[in-house]
């Protein structure tokens, strides 16, 4: 399990369970010895009701991924948001694209749409070609949201995958879009993520820096002030405060 206490850091609380441990931590002898001891256990939640797989795309521990999948690895349990988990990680393209090529396009193993995950799959992968072509062919994919409530841009955003947001935004995405299930801006997940680039082209395209999305009220900019210690963020900060100055 993971608790986010910034969005670039994750806490990691780890489960008691030996094999979703060695999923977590990347040890893929551990991984292959405890498989071949009990191969059922690939599919066994820990006490969290996280998925060794879970674990190990979290980790970006591709090598793992690769063992479970061919353990077989279900990639429907926890409704298929395994996907979702890798693709919101930073430089987690090849385990998105490992998951794709065991099946991550069933709709069976996800809960929207073939279409539409055909088009957030391109969006974590950053394929702006693919992403052109599945908008040309239903442009309202750039307004749905996925099984978490979030829209396309929010994962773009978050990855820090700028030339997919101008895509998104051109097709009419809306700037000041919030999920549905966390209340998070755009802004903010790029924001609190780091990606300068991105902030300023959101900002440019109309995002509302005022706006409040935390459960107390604050702002991206004051939410940042709380990590003073991860340059990243500052630098965020830092272009807020010249974009309000108008500089």
């Amino acid at each position: 399990m993971v608790r986010l206490v910034a969005p670039s850091t994750y806490e990691v609380i780890m489960p008691t369970s030996v094999l979703h441990q060695a999923c977590r931590r990347g040890d893929e002898e551990l991984v292959r010895s405890l498989l071949a001891q009990n191969p059922s256990a690939v599919n066994v939640a820990d006490e969290y009701g996280w998925w060794p797989i879970f674990h190990a795309a979290l980790g970006r521990h591709e090598g793992i991924v690769k063992q479970l999948l061919d353990a077989g690895a279900d990639l429907s349990v926890g409704k298929g948001y395994v996907m979702h988990f890798a693709g919101e990680v930073p430089n987690n393209k090849q385990i998105v694209a490992m998951l794709l090529q065991y099946g991550g396009l069933d709709p069976h193993v996800h809960p929207t749409s073939d279409l539409q995950w055909q088009f957030l799959a391109a969006v974590f992968l950053a394929d702006v070609p693919r992403v052109r072509a599945l908008l040309a062919a239903d442009p309202r994919l750039a307004h749905e949201t996925d099984g978490r409530g979030d829209y396309a841009i929010h994962h773009a955003a978050r990855n820090g995958d700028t030339d997919i947001v101008r895509v998104l935004l051109d097709a009419g995405a809306d700037v000041n879009a919030r999920g549905k299930a966390n209340n998070h801006t755009v802004l903010y997940c790029a924001g609190g993520h780091g990606h300068v680039d991105t902030v300023r082209l959101l900002l440019e395209a109309g995002a509302d820096a005022s706006a409040r999305f935390t459960s107390d009220g604050k702002t991206l900019e004051e939410w940042l002030a709380d990590f003073p210690e991860d340059p990243r963020l500052m630098r965020v900060a830092e272009l807020l405060r010249s974009f309000q100055r108008g500089v």
